[in-house]
């Protein structure tokens, strides 16, 4: 969802730019300023609740964490010494 918010920001913020740049017919100007404003603002609506989300679950950095602590607990197993199976198996 944050990477769609940035993408939308950044084509709507082209899309002005472009708008403004080339003469654009200036009938259609003023629609193109509401949607270049007004659809980033509905993104960042949604975005708001998927900050929360991630603030919540702890987001990437729990995701990183657990990746650490899972690759301690595998350098602590491959540390400890083969065994016979005690059956022979």
């Amino acid at each position: 969802m944050c990477a769609t918010v940035v993408v939308t920001v950044l084509v709507c913020g082209g899309l002005l730019t472009a708008a403004a740049l080339v003469p654009a017919p200036t009938v259609v100007m003023p629609f193109i300023a509401v949607s270049c404003v007004g659809l980033p603002m509905m993104a960042s609506w949604e975005l708001h609740r998927s900050v929360v989300i991630l603030r919540m679950t702890g987001g990437v950095r729990r995701r990183r964490g657990e990746a650490r602590l899972l690759q301690d607990m595998r350098r602590y197993l491959d540390q400890l010494p083969e065994t016979e199976h005690p059956l022979g198996h």
